[in-house]
């Protein structure tokens, strides 16, 4: 198994734990706004399409 370090593309971006962990954080946050803007979305059509 390679792991992301050995990566020749991804490998400068997590080639440190301060940096891998600065990654994930902000890789969490990207997540939690996705599911907040799917939530948002099915409630805006929801509203306008079905009520």
């Amino acid at each position: 198994m390679s792991s992301l370090e050995d990566d020749p593309v991804l490998g400068p971006f997590f080639d440190t734990p301060e940096k891998k962990a600065r990654w994930t954080r902000r890789l969490m946050l990207a997540y939690i706004l996705w599911i907040i803007f799917v939530i948002l979305g099915f409630i805006f059509f929801v509203l306008f399409y079905v009520l």
